[in-house]
């Protein structure tokens, strides 16, 4: 009986190991995605606010979720679950490398709304995105989210393959999500997009998610299915706040047409998928889509003080950077100096997303299939 009864026992433990992890998990995914963009328009129209808003109920809320998506990964793991693919061990705590870093991320963004609490009580509200407490946030999600892209490998969850396939992209497209939030009033309002460091930060910040997605996705268009991910989500989330008469967020930046440059090369090989040859495609090609954009459809010209919000600190924040916009426009020399000063941080983003990646990629053998 014993015999019959460990494998059942084992069954058990990895069908609960998984299965509940991934339904918890892909439903705070969204939560938190949502949660985040509501409260930035929150924050806009109401002003700052008690951590009990809503928004931030369903931020935290949903990063709770991958928590105890991580957890429940990791006490089965412990209680004699087979870890499907590469392990990550801490003393007693082991679970599949993914879902650890799920957990760990969720735990940073935890610890940091603690930390934002102490950081108002000593220093006021602060209305910038670039706050150590926020930071520490941005960087969480960003580790979390990585860490649901290497989860959603062959034979970790019993879903079908497309399904995998398809969250894998999204969990991709979150981290330049995140990427994009945290790049301050530039992801907030238009207006703000002046034409050197804005493209610059882009640059610096955004190849290494296409390089992480085009290793883990694989094949021809990789970077570009993450970047067209992230833009579609992206834009549903500003035609919900949008219809729902919140402020949205500005429009996505055109990542995805550097996406697709840096597809056509890779695609064409040696020499053309070096590193620099790909950062300067990436640079040149994001920065020209954005001045087309900018000249097409040009953001309006701030009228007052509402413009930045109910709170006189987010308004003055906000003038700050709409004076760098009028300082370095885009019909200017900015942007071509922005292109070719992009073109080295964005061979070096890429050739760390491409390290991350192969970090992250699929290493399941036939026994952890064995096992799905």
């Amino acid at each position: 009986m014993a015999t019959i009864a460990l494998p059942l026992r084992r069954a058990g433990l990895s069908g609960l190991g998984t299965t509940v992890p991934l339904v918890i998990g892909v439903a705070g995914v969204f939560l938190s995605w949502f949660g985040a963009a509501w409260d930035v328009s929150w924050h806009r129209v109401v002003g700052r606010d008690t951590f009990w808003s809503v928004p931030h109920l369903f931020l935290y809320g949903g990063v709770i979720l991958w928590g105890v998506a991580a957890l429940i990964a990791t006490v089965t793991a412990m209680a004699g679950r087979p870890v499907r693919g590469r392990e990550m061990q801490i003393g007693p705590f082991r679970a599949e490398l993914g879902l650890a870093l799920v957990g760990l991320g969720a735990l940073t963004v935890i610890l940091s709304a603690p930390l934002d609490d102490f950081w108002h009580r000593t220093f006021g509200r602060d209305v910038d995105i670039w706050s150590p407490p926020h930071v520490a946030g941005v960087v969480g999600s960003t580790v979390a989210f990585l860490g649901w892209s290497s989860a959603f490998a062959p034979g970790t969850f019993g879903v079908p393959d497309w399904v995998r396939r398809v969250l894998r992209a999204v969990m991709l497209a979150n981290v330049c999500g995140v990427l994009v939030f945290g790049m301050n009033f530039y992801y907030i309002t238009a207006t703000t997009r002046e034409a050197f460091f804005y493209p610059l930060l882009v640059a610096l910040l955004i190849p290494a998610a296409l390089a992480a997605g085009a290793t883990l996705i694989g094949g021809t268009w990789g970077a570009t299915i993450v970047a067209a991910t992230y833009t579609i989500t992206a834009l549903a989330t500003y035609l919900v706040l949008d219809g729902s008469g919140w402020l949205a967020p500005a429009f996505p930046p055109l990542i995805v047409a550097g996406a697709v440059a840096i597809d056509i090369l890779r695609a064409r090989g040696r020499p053309w998928s070096h590193p620099l040859v790909l950062g300067l495609a990436f640079s040149t090609v994001f920065v020209a889509a954005e001045l087309v954009r900018v000249v097409l459809f040009p953001a309006p010209v701030p009228t007052g003080l509402a413009s930045g919000g109910p709170d006189p600190r987010a308004s003055t924040l906000f003038f700050q950077y709409y004076a760098q916009t009028v300082a370095r426009p885009w019909l200017s020399m900015w942007p071509i100096l922005a292109a070719v000063l992009g073109a080295p941080l964005a061979a070096a983003s890429w050739l760390v997303g491409r390290r991350l990646g192969a970090l992250l990629r699929d290493d399941l053998g036939a026994e952890a299939l064995a096992h799905s």
